[in-house]
């Protein structure tokens, strides 16, 4: 297996968000285009059918029924209640006046002659002839008293009525003069004089007047043009009425083209730092769980098919088929739910952008995203994902009631259609979404939790194989799986993929199992073999590993575990025993007893390594084990050094927070697992080393015969090399 490269890089995660703003843009500005509309004109037939794409108000129409609402409201009038008192006293003042001339006139007098005359003829606004003074001057006391009695009250009663407008109210008073008691001959007088006195009292508050016209114009209900109604249909006369609806709809071009490219740079500056959130979560916030191999791939590849998919479905003019809930779905199953969820605002606001979805729409998948994403999120059977997605389908129709019913729409069977129809739509994602997943995991190369979980079936081929061909390796898997997991968990790594590479990381093994410790019964094969022939044995369980792994289609991070779970580590025991072996004249080297592998590139691979060691090397202590378990946080932390300073955990990612963790997950397991016991009698006895079965006998018999063969094979690549050594040395 070569070395493999890390697609999810920084630097190539980079290029992917890149990518992925620039499609965003071009979708964005797309939409722009077609929204802005082709020229549309008056009277000409339209070419397509035109929906609205959402709940807009129609600003013409609406302005115009508030216009004539203004006009309906008539003026604000206010009385001045200080005008009346000023009238009837100025009448007053001028019957007094008149009443002294009176006394002083005698018939037939000249009125300049007296000297009452001259305050009469100078007297305010009330200006009579001479004729009409002396016509008063010569009538009787009681006709005098009478007529000005008269005018009084008829200047009393119209002041009182309001008075608008003086000339109004004046041929009124004309009217009410010739039907009252009045002579004929002095209505002219009272006339003159009500002209003279009378004014305005009551005016038109212009203040209050607007006041009362704004309110009139505000109570207008603004007209609306229903999301889904029909504007006009393909080869309709648009009409000036239509026009104008169009234009509230955004399908006709601004008049300035300055002002339609304004909501579009609003657009690119809103999705601009969205994308910049994005960043500053992947480098700040995601450190626990940072994207690895294709898992950047993936989720450029599942974005940009939203984003693809809304822009196509967004001419059917309903949110209903933008497949954000199946988005939400695979990456919570595939990558994580802390992922999942911070793409639910982003990837919400940036179809909303697109498709000129409302408030409704941001509400809805906000809403149903979180409860789908946290529902299906605990799932690692395929059964219960389907499941918990067809509940979380179910709310999110009620979303949906409540989403409409809070647009105003009462809760009729339309309404009950669009909320059942969301439910069905929903849950045909969430089944789309679960069943693709095994299309996504062999393109991307990429794993999901439901399908680890049943890789660690007991029926799986393999792990029967291990159970009945190798217990020891099986038994050894399981204490490594339970050790990986729990560590995996405590620092933030899959623990599912920890426990299921832990079990699989030794199926090599399966070649050979007799010629590994765990499973050994009697003599050791290795001490009938040279430390060469052993490490070629011990080394080809990993490559065995990768055929039987690949042969039953194990996903690639479990291949990856099996090619790395030893890394390029030495394996010390041969390689001791070679440099001790005084027989041997050959010169030992350090990179024969290595294994050819790759260092560990995921955190659950460098686990694995750490804990497959720490199993072994504390099973070593089973003859001591109370000194074992004295320094068993001492063993762990020994082990984790050591591969720090060999260099095997440098492409994990692990940090060294991560390391001391893992040394007191693991310490504290295995003083569970291994801790003292109570000794029973039968334990007490002491009793000679009992000889050895038959069956032992017999299986030391095959494990020489094995061991026969071994020497067979290497004396056989000895020739081989000693000749092809010869035919060098003839060449030369």
């Amino acid at each position: 297996m070569n070395e493999r490269k890390q697609v999810g890089s920084g630097v190539v995660d980079l290029i992917f968000l890149i990518v992925a703003y620039a499609l965003t843009l071009a979708a964005v500005f797309s939409t722009y285009c077609i929204s802005t509309g082709s020229d549309i004109e008056i009277g000409s037939v339209s070419d397509k059918k035109y929906v609205a794409a959402a709940t807009t108000e129609n600003v013409r129409e609406t302005e115009k029924l508030r216009e004539a609402a203004r006009e309906a409201v008539g003026p604000v009038y206010i009385t001045d209640n200080e005008v009346m008192p000023q009238v009837l006293e100025e009448l007053e003042s001028y019957f007094e006046l008149i009443s002294e001339l009176r006394t002083e006139y005698v018939s037939g007098a000249e009125l300049s002659d007296l000297a009452t005359y001259a305050p009469i003829e100078e007297h305010g606004d009330i200006k009579l002839t001479a004729t009409e003074i002396k016509a008063l001057c010569e009538l009787s006391v009681t006709d005098y008293s009478e007529f000005e009695n008269k005018v009084t009250e008829l200047v009393t009663s119209v002041l009182q009525g309001g008075v608008t407008d003086v000339d109004e109210a004046l041929l009124t008073i004309k009217e009410q003069l010739y039907l009252s008691s009045v002579d004929n001959s002095l209505v002219g007088v009272a006339y003159d004089i009500i002209t003279g006195a009378l004014k305005s009292n009551v005016f038109i508050d212009e203040e209050a007047t607007e006041i009362a016209r704004e309110a009139a114009a505000e109570a207008v209900s603004p007209v609306l043009i229903q999301k889904n109604q029909k504007i006009v249909d393909e080869n309709e006369i648009i009409t000036e009425e239509a026009y104008y609806a169009l234009e509230a709809c955004g399908f006709i071009r601004s008049e300035s083209y300055k002002m339609s490219l304004i909501p579009f740079a609003g657009k690119c500056l809103l999705i601009t730092f969205m994308f910049l959130g994005i960043l500053l979560y992947f480098t700040n916030f995601n450190r626990k769980r940072i994207l690895m191999g294709n898992e950047g791939l993936l989720l450029f590849a599942l974005y940009a098919l939203v984003i693809l998919l809304s822009f196509a479905v967004s001419s059917l003019q309903s949110f209903y088929f933008i497949p954000i809930l199946g988005f939400l779905v695979i990456v919570t199953l595939l990558l994580s739910t802390g992922i999942a969820l911070i793409f639910i605002p982003v990837v919400t606001s940036i179809t909303m952008l697109i498709t000129g979805g409302d408030a409704g729409f941001f509400l809805f998948f906000i809403i149903s995203g979180h409860i789908m994403v946290l529902m299906v999120c605990p799932t690692k059977e395929r059964g219960k994902a389907i499941f918990r997605g067809f509940l979380a389908s179910v709310i999110s129709g009620i979303v949906m009631l409540a989403v409409n019913a809070v647009d105003g729409q009462a809760l009729n069977p339309r309404s009950l259609f669009d909320a059942a129809f969301t439910a069905a739509v929903s849950f045909v994602y969430v089944i789309i979404a679960v069943g693709s997943l095994p299309v996504w995991e062999s393109l991307f190369g990429i794993v999901s939790d439901i399908r680890l979980s049943e890789l660690i079936n007991p029926n799986k081929t393999l792990i029967k194989r291990l159970m009945l061909e190798a217990p020891g390796t099986y038994h050894h898997s399981l204490v490594v799986a339970n050790l990986a997991e729990t560590a995996a968990y405590e620092i933030g790594a899959n623990p599912t993929l920890a426990r299921v590479g832990a079990y699989y990381h030794d199926i090599g093994k399966l070649s050979n199992p007799q010629y590994f410790t765990e499973n050994i019964v009697g003599e050791s094969p290795h001490d009938f073999i040279d430390p060469y022939s052993s490490v070629r044995i011990i080394k080809q369980h990993v490559v065995d590993g990768l055929e039987l792994g690949k042969k039953h289609k194990l996903p690639m991070p479990v291949l990856d575990i099996i090619y790395e779970h030893h890394g390029t580590g030495i394996i010390k025991f041969f390689y001791f025993k070679a440099k001790t072996n005084k027989k041997s004249t050959k010169e030992v080297k350090e990179q024969d007893f290595r294994y050819p592998c790759r260092k560990p590139t995921s955190k659950e691979s460098a686990i694995i390594m750490i804990s497959d060691t720490t199993e072994a090397a504390v099973r070593s202590f089973n003859n001591n084990k109370k000194e074992m378990l004295n320094d068993l946080d001492g063993v762990v932390k020994n082990i984790i050094n050591e591969k720090v300073q060999d260099g095997q955990l440098i492409d994990s990612g692990l940090t060294i927070k991560d390391l001391d963790v893992i040394q007191k997950t693991l310490a504290g397991i295995l003083k569970g697992m291994y801790h003292n016991r109570i000794a029973y009698p039968d334990e007490e006895k002491t009793s000679e080393e009992k000889k050895p079965e038959k069956a032992e006998i017999k299986e030391n018999k095959e494990v020489k015969k094995d061991v026969k063969e071994v020497k067979k094979q290497d004396e056989a690549s000895a020739d081989k090399a000693d000749k092809a050594d010869k035919k060098e040395d003839d060449k030369k």
